[in-house]
């Protein structure tokens, strides 16, 4: 068989390496493109363009889809997983699977490609490695929808999958048997069967055709696929839910008839997500969950349609809705399922091409290919080696030796082992040689969460600080015994050895730290309660009254300012003696609020009249208690600068006033003069700062008069006078 054509397009290039050896090993003859624009212009003349998107757009997706023929695929790689991104670009587009570059494999790539160019996409032995035993079950009504729900969870259970990833397997089998059992099932017509039946109705029906529900688990990852008989499904139907589920105001309810949401539910769910087609026959549901990732994230999204004559195998009759327990038998009550007209002479042509096939296959192992051995080293030793994921033994005695490789084959060797990163290689067993590999698996972290009480202490590893408590640190050596300090104002410094885990594995370190006997604690209480506290002048970010223990150095003097809307603040000063604890300091506040006054000179006074605690205070102001009311304020200065006196008016608001006063820059002032009914006669003079004597002249008869004028700095003074 010829390779197909096969074209991937990549502005990265190791990327595009990567990209080409997925693809060649799919079968393609793979051309690699830095972009669209360097391709020949008009159609792409290719079975499948694989395209790299990093800019976040769909205008390449676009042009690219419109320059492919009708029968060519189209697979998008974007940076990280997005199902909204995903969505956009297979709406309206070729687009027939989004993958995520992030992580890629190119096996995973070769296994999505080959679906694409060459079909036979129905199986879960598909998707899980060769040799890992595939669970199947039939499922016909809503009550064994509940057994099989049970027994795949159980599963789960048994194969030592956490209760997180066994939540999502439940979660999607049971939306991918809701659409297989009552959604999926038409008529001969094309309408779906239950689209007029309440729901409590159609859980008591069920119809003829059973679907067919497969599990699997390898360790790594967990398998699952629900197959009906019907083909109903349509791709773009597919991307309609999902993209109104995204993006329209009113979401797919989950009605009778309607599919969409369930779609959804599993796209959030599940690792990779595919649905195979085979248009009138059968539709497929494919989920994978990847058991060692953190989080649940879509990777792979895809709609495959059947290339091949799967008919033989997926056909299930004719559409015949039984009511629950109902069954079709044979007078002796066997239970046959009737065969569409035509069928035997399609089931003979398949017997015949299988037979052909199995001549095919079985003639080149009469002969039979040479055979060698590959002998495979892991640091550290003690890994499980597996042969195209197939658990061949441990290097736990040495080198493995793994005999009766065909010669001349490739092989994906992979080595695994707890607390370790996976590590695998390719290799091709040569006639004659004994072939060797090494393989290196780095260690994973060792995790250490430290936690205190109370919380906030500096943890430090010698002279390093690696964080404050609660914090979780894996830059430690795995399995050592490390001096480990927790530090924290107030608190005794505690040092102790701390023994880190093996590679991969956790551990938590909690301690209890004492109170210093340099320190004392008080708490602070106001009534009415809730008031921020100032110390010293400075806001206690995030406290507020009553608080607990509050820590003091002992033997010295702070002063609490306890601050509430619609209050006046209360200052109380504490002074504590070393080892005092948990003192009461308490604040009784009344109505009222604060005044306060900003000046822009240093050395200026303010005096706000009838509040004793706010006479001659040095500026700024800060948190004068004031009832409501309208007070005057004095702020006086020194020469150069000139004092100033005004009115503030406090409701239950906080206030704060800012006074800009003059300086004297220069040794004279302006002085307007200024007649009335002769604005010709106006005149502008400098005077120097004080009491000045003006003389007023009316420039139309020439009279004038002396004036007495106060000069003050910073400000333009207006004489009126008549000669």
């Amino acid at each position: 068989m010829l390779s197909k054509r096969v074209v991937a397009i990549s502005a990265d290039k190791a990327f595009s390496k990567r990209l080409a050896a997925g693809l060649s090993g799919a079968g393609g003859t793979v051309e690699t493109f830095a972009s669209p624009d360097d391709m020949a212009k008009g159609e792409i003349k290719a079975e499948l363009v694989v395209l790299h998107v990093t800019d976040g757009s769909n205008k390449h997706v676009q042009a690219v889809s419109a320059r492919l023929k009708d029968n060519t695929s189209l697979i998008a790689v974007i940076p990280s997983s997005s199902i909204d991104e995903t969505v956009k670009l297979m709406k309206g587009t070729k687009v027939s699977a989004v993958l995520v570059a992030d992580q890629l494999e190119p096996a995973s790539l070769s296994a999505v490609a080959s679906r694409l160019l060459f079909g036979d996409i129905f199986g879960l032995e598909k998707i899980v490695p060769w040799g890992v035993r595939v669970h199947s079950m039939l499922v016909g009504d809503y009550q064994e929808k509940s057994v099989a729900i049970s027994a795949v969870s159980d599963f789960a259970a048994t194969m030592g999958v956490r209760r997180k990833y066994r939540e999502s397997i439940e979660q999607c089998i049971d939306e991918m048997l809701m659409n297989a059992l009552y959604d999926a099932p038409v008529d001969s017509s094309g309408k779906q069967m239950f689209a007029d039946v309440p729901t409590k109705t159609r859980i008591s029906l069920r119809m003829e055709q059973k679907a067919v529900v497969q599990y699997s688990c390898d360790g790594n990852r967990f398998a699952l696929s629900v197959r009906d008989s019907y083909g109903a499904l349509k791709g773009n139907t597919v991307v309609k839910y999902l993209d109104k589920c995204l993006h329209s105001e009113q979401q797919i309810d989950r009605k009778t008839g309607g599919a969409g949401l369930g779609l959804y539910i599993i796209s959030n769910a599940a690792t990779q997500f595919f649905i195979n087609i085979y248009s009138g026959l059968a539709t497929e549901a494919v989920c994978t969950f990847d058991l060692n990732a953190p989080k649940v994230q879509l990777k792979e999204f895809g709609i495959f349609y059947e290339k091949i004559d799967s008919t033989g195998r997926l056909v299930a009759g004719p559409s015949k809705l039984m009511a629950a327990g109902a069954s079709s038998s044979v007078g002796d009550g066997t239970a046959i399922t009737r065969l569409p007209r035509g069928l035997t002479a399609v089931l003979a042509a398949a017997c015949a091409l299988l037979l052909a096939l199995i001549g095919m296959v079985a003639v080149p192992r009469l002969t039979g290919p040479d055979k060698s051995e590959i002998s495979v080293t892991t640091s550290p030793p003690g890994a499980t080696i597996e042969v195209d994921g197939r658990a061949v033994g441990s290097t736990s005695q040495g080198p493995l030796t793994i005999p009766d490789l065909d010669v001349g084959k490739d092989y994906k060797v992979t080595a695994r082992i707890d607390g370790y990163e996976t590590s695998f290689d390719i290799i091709r067993p040569q006639k004659g040689i004994a072939s060797s590999m090494s393989l290196t698996l780095p260690p994973k972290a060792a995790v250490v969460t430290f936690e205190s009480e109370p919380t906030g202490a500096t943890v430090l590893a010698g002279d390093n600080e690696l964080g404050t408590t609660p914090v979780t640190i894996d830059q430690l050596p795995a399995r050592t015994e490390q001096p480990i300090t927790l530090r924290r104002a107030g608190y005794s410094q505690v040092t102790r050895n701390v023994r880190i885990p093996a590679p991969g594995q956790e551990a938590s370190v909690f301690t209890t730290l004492t109170v210093s006997p340099d320190f004392g604690s008080i708490r602070l209480e106001s009534d009415p309660p809730g008031a921020q506290v100032l110390q010293n002048g400075e806001l206690i970010a995030g406290l507020t009254t009553p608080t607990k223990d509050h820590l003091l150095q002992a033997g010295k003097t702070y002063a609490f300012t306890f601050k509430l809307a619609g209050y006046m603040p209360e200052t109380r000063n504490v002074r504590l003696d070393a080892g005092a604890r948990a003192v009461p300091v308490r604040a009784q506040l009344k109505p009222g609020a604060a005044l306060s006054v900003e000046v822009n000179i240093p050395g200026a006074r303010v005096t706000v009249n009838g509040i004793a605690a706010c006479r001659d205070r040095p500026a700024p102001l800060v948190d004068c208690p004031v009832p409501s009311g309208t007070y005057r304020v004095r702020v006086s200065s020194p020469r150069p600068f000139v004092s100033e006196t005004f009115d503030v008016k406090v409701a239950v608001a906080d206030v704060t006033k800012r006074v800009q006063l003059g300086l004297v820059e220069t040794a004279s002032q302006d002085l307007v003069l200024k007649l009335p009914g002769a604005p010709e006669g106006t005149r502008r003079a400098a005077f120097s700062e004080g009491t000045a004597k003006v003389t007023v002249v009316h420039t139309a008869t020439g009279q004038s008069v002396d004036k007495q004028v106060r000069v003050v700095a910073g400000r333009t003074v207006t004489v009126d006078g008549t000669p």
